[in-house]
């Protein structure tokens, strides 16, 4: 059998977080600093299913580190979950000749190379997800630069907290995951950071805190909630 990689396909899926460009500029340089053709795939597996692709060579990349969003598109893809979805992205591999599949992406990006590989497809992921939540990666790439966007917006909304001695609950991203929640309401000094990894009592997890600094002098307070943070009645 042929193990000569020559054709390496790029995807970028889900949602799209900053620094998937600079991603896809440092595969495709790398693949022809190796003399294999990239090849890029449109909207995520839904490109690979439908067979959407398009060569790539440095033109291609040119300027792409500093660009936001993904120049691949990105879409999430219901029928890659089921085996019929994942057996046609195969047959587009072996029809485009795409030897092996970097996916760029979050934890459905990853469930998809999982099920692409279990197939028979050589493939790699990326983490690129503003979440934090792939193991085995301290920084995922986007999460430092959304936790330093909600923090610039919270330091800015302090401001007028202060002004009106106000207390602000301000929700960050993170789907069920709460490490952005965590990081953000550190750095912002939160009187209280609401995760969804853990219940949560509000009296004694919100208002005592609230009460507490009160008492010793605080005016103005932040709550920081998670997206996944959803009221599910008591706790």
């Amino acid at each position: 059998m042929d193990k000569i990689v020559r054709r390496i396909g790029i995807l970028t899926s889900g949602g799209d977080a900053p620094g998937m460009n600079a991603a896809i500029r440092a595969a495709v340089r790398s693949c022809l600093q190796k003399g294999i053709t990239p090849v890029g795939i449109h909207r995520g597996y839904n490109g690979l299913i439908q067979g959407d692709t398009v060569e790539m060579n440095a033109r291609s990349v040119n300027g792409l580190s500093e660009r936001g969003g993904t120049i691949l598109y990105t879409a999430r893809c219901k029928e890659f979950t089921t085996d019929e979805g994942v057996q046609q992205a195969v047959r587009t591999c072996r029809y485009a000749g795409i030897d092996g599949v970097i996916a760029i992406g979050g934890d459905g990006t990853f469930r998809g190379a999982q099920k692409l590989s279990a197939a028979g497809v050589n493939t790699v992921g990326v983490p690129a997800t503003i979440d934090n939540d792939i193991g085995c990666s301290h920084y995922t790439i986007g999460f430092d630069t959304a936790a330093n966007t909600a923090i610039q917006c919270i330091d800015k909304l302090s401001d007028t907290m202060q002004s009106h001695e106000r207390a602000s609950v301000v929700e960050v991203m993170g789907r069920h995951a709460g490490h952005l929640a965590v990081y953000v309401g550190l750095a912002v000094g939160a009187t209280a950071i609401l995760v969804p990894e853990f219940p949560v009592d509000f009296e004694r997890d919100v208002i005592e805190r609230v009460r507490q600094g009160k008492y010793r002098g605080k005016r103005h307070f932040v709550i920081v909630v998670a997206e996944g943070r959803r009221p599910h009645g008591p706790g």
